[in-house]
């Protein structure tokens, strides 16, 4: 089983004007292909044939974690991200949760660009819940990965390397960062609050004639 690129949930120009043609079309098929190609590498070389994205990034480290987190991480980028936002469900559990912990969305969103911002180097800032199901906002630097933490499930993420946004913003990267916001997938965020599971991205990222098993959480 070899991994490719995802199919994108929307055409290469529907992010405009938040994310070019030319940004989106850098970062999927150069940065993220290079990591699709780096991870079947190491997987050919290793014998691990068969073994989910989710399953490398829990059990392995060095080479072949940083290619299959970034191979993941980049996948769940784009699948929570979407052509507009859409306004949350009257009723909606992540936003009994994000009203509880934060002041509402827009303290929920005044938090996450600044943690972003602050975020020294290159990395991604997260959206998870916890154990008792509550938002909170994480950092993690260079290919590191939430799901290798216990009791911590991602919801969303931005990818705040220089890569991904540099084609549109040079240096400016709370500019991204609020754009990006604009664009969040939230009924993808939803899902990933309401299942508790480790997000499979895998199943994305193979021939469709390929069987790939459900991967699951353990954690509660």
């Amino acid at each position: 089983m070899k991994f490719q690129l995802p199919r994108l949930p929307y055409k290469m120009d529907a992010l405009q004007p938040f994310m070019s043609a030319d940004q989106l079309e850098t970062h999927y098929r150069k940065h993220h292909q290079k990591y699709v190609d780096k991870v079947n590498e190491a997987v050919g070389k290793l014998g691990l044939e068969g073994a989910t994205l989710e399953k490398l990034i829990l059990n392995h480290d060095g080479d072949i974690f940083n290619n299959a987190a970034q191979a993941w991480n980049h996948t769940f980028f784009w699948y929570g991200l979407s052509e507009k936002a859409q306004a949350l469900a009257v009723g909606s559990r992540f936003l009994e949760s994000v009203s509880k912990n934060f002041d509402g969305l827009e303290g929920l969103k005044q938090q996450f660009i600044d943690s972003a911002v602050s975020l020294f180097g290159s990395g991604y800032t997260w959206l998870v819940s916890d154990a008792n199901g509550d938002v909170r906002i994480m950092n993690t630097h260079n290919a590191d990965n939430p799901i290798r933490l216990e009791h911590t499930h991602p919801l969303w993420t931005c990818d705040v390397w220089e890569h991904a946004y540099y084609v549109d913003y040079r240096q400016e990267r709370k500019k991204y960062l609020e754009a990006a916001w604009e664009h969040v997938n939230w009924a993808f965020v939803e899902e990933n609050f309401r299942s508790k599971q480790i997000p499979n991205m895998s199943a994305l990222m193979v021939p469709t004639s390929v069987p790939t098993e459900k991967v699951q959480s353990t954690r509660v």
